[in-house]
């Protein structure tokens, strides 16, 4: 019987940030500066790594870790444009994935606890949680990101895993993940939780959810073993 649905953000409740904010065909930095795609590519990746690991704390808070990657990628590319100005245009990446705020309504009302579990940095997973209203479906402690932890969701002792369920306390046999990472997906397997695989950023992504729901009981108030 599933009690906790463990959710990623990036690509499953919003679209990815750097992603599109960095690639974006028509409204993407790399577009609106003419810079080499495949280069903001590989440096948009090495910054990811780079700050999804660092925790927020009295010597480095949300806002400075934040100015401090976009100083970075500015560096990189010898753009004149300001940190604060890159900061500002971030709001227009949060996007929801279409039809995933009513699902996490009608698994709320079924009494479900509801778990982020996603491989972020401070300063975008605070954009995503506010912009997104998604503190009205997830307590804070139930928010575990890899900034905080320290590790990716693939790492080897599954130490994200492992966290979400500190702050539940079910058994393994409880838990459903969503991920829209195959690699995410199996090590979630692996560690004895049941785990779907998200069609990527996909607007019928929720409906499919929600079949699945439907399907294994999790909603209409019947829940099956």
């Amino acid at each position: 019987m599933f009690h906790t649905i463990v959710f990623d953000i990036g690509g499953v409740l919003a679209f990815d940030v750097w992603e599109h904010m960095l690639l974006d065909d028509h409204h993407g930095i790399a577009h609106r500066w003419n810079l080499d795609t495949a280069e903001v590519f590989e440096f948009g990746r090495q910054l990811w790594e780079e700050f999804a690991y660092t925790s927020a704390d009295e010597n480095n808070s949300r806002e400075s870790l934040e100015k401090d990657y976009w100083n970075r990628f500015i560096q990189r590319f010898d753009l004149s444009q300001s940190a604060d100005a890159f900061i500002e245009m971030t709001d227009r990446f949060i996007r929801p994935v279409e039809g995933m705020t009513p699902l996490l309504e009608k698994l709320q009302h079924e009494g479900l606890n509801l778990v982020i579990c996603s491989n972020n940095n401070e300063f975008w997973l605070k954009r995503q949680l506010e912009k997104l209203g998604l503190h009205r479906f997830f307590e804070s402690s139930k928010v575990i990101s890899s900034s905080r932890i320290g590790f990716p969701k693939i790492s080897t002792n599954f130490e994200m895993f492992k966290s979400v369920m500190d702050v539940t306390n079910e058994s393994r046999s409880s838990y459903l993940f969503i991920d829209d990472r195959f690699e995410n997906i199996q090590r979630a397997v692996e560690f004895g939780w049941t785990a779907i695989l998200f069609p990527q950023e996909s607007p019928e992504g929720a409906m499919y959810l929600e079949t699945l729901f439907e399907a294994m009981g999790i909603l209409n108030g019947v829940r099956k073993s």
